[in-house]
């Protein structure tokens, strides 16, 4: 699922779909077609037990802002809601008591705000197209909410496009002083190991997945987020970053500063963790070693 958090927005689901449905009202396609077009190319989402909830939660929200809000969708969230059927999923994923509250007060409100039309439907946008914040290789050094100095490692970078995404690794460094090139070197990226639900053949299954936190950072969001980062140099990247193989999710700003810090949490080790020298390390001299 994806989640960091309570808000309707924050989980990669409902980001996807609502980001999906906004760039195709803002190319000129109409709100049947975009709700008929999300759900055949999204079936497996909506099959998915911990994903179905929040596919649902987007489409509405996407239809409510563009003023086509359907009667359909509408009783889909609405039977969501009153159910429970979203709070039982939190449940069952052993969420805090006080994020359960929270998650029922946030979904008593969106259900509120969808009942009553908008005044006026949302405009149509010309598609902006952005730069990357930060180079590939740029070492950044950041403070955490425990007040320790946190560290992450630019992967990638990428011009003119709609997002203009940084993949971001973020590293185990917590440290008392800011940290220096040397620690990147050696520096590790922040992985754990969590429980993670899926339906197969309509039966729910319980598997330890190690997720390696690479993240996906948006240009588009940071002047929201006004993020308080320092570039202290950069290292030489030698092999480009392949996210089919590690796997990237799409991430706020915000969690660079709280991630590590709040690793007290993390209960399970992970199988194998990943070395940054994984992309830094001359060829030969990772052949050699």
């Amino acid at each position: 699922m994806g989640t960091w958090g309570t808000g309707i927005s924050s989980n990669d689901t409902y980001l996807d779909i609502y980001r999906e449905f906004i760039d195709l009202y803002n190319d000129g396609v109409s709100i049947p077609e975009i709700t008929k077009k999300l759900i055949a190319d999204n079936q497996e989402t909506i099959s998915t037990k911990e994903d179905s909830t929040n596919f649902w939660f987007a489409i509405a929200n996407g239809q409510w802002e563009c003023k086509e809000l359907d009667k359909e969708i509408f009783s889909k969230v609405e039977k969501i809601v009153n159910s429970g059927m979203d709070i039982k999923i939190w449940q069952e994923l052993d969420s805090t008591q006080s994020d359960i509250k929270k998650r029922e007060q946030v979904l008593t409100k969106f259900l509120e705000k969808i009942k009553t039309e908008k005044v006026k439907p949302r405009k149509r946008l010309k598609k902006k197209l952005y730069n990357s914040i930060f180079y590939k290789g740029d070492c950044l050094v950041y403070k955490m909410n425990n007040g320790n100095y946190g560290g992450a490692f630019v992967l990638t970078d990428e011009k003119s496009t709609e997002v203009g995404a940084n993949e971001i690794a973020i590293t185990t460094i917590d440290k008392a002083t800011k940290p220096t090139l040397e620690d990147f070197r050696n520096g590790r990226i922040y992985s754990t190991r969590s429980q993670e639900v899926s339906v197969q053949n309509n039966q729910i299954h319980e598997n330890l997945v190690d997720r390696h936190h690479i993240g996906g950072f948006s240009a588009l969001s940071f002047k929201r987020d006004n993020p308080e980062i320092e570039i202290i140099g950069q290292l030489k990247i030698f092999e480009e970053y392949n996210s089919e193989k590690i796997g990237t999710r799409a991430y706020p700003w915000s969690v660079l500063f709280s991630m590590v810090a709040d690793k007290e949490k993390i209960n399970e080790k992970v199988k194998a963790s990943v070395s940054l020298s994984k992309w830094t390390k001359k060829p030969w001299i990772k052949n050699w070693l």
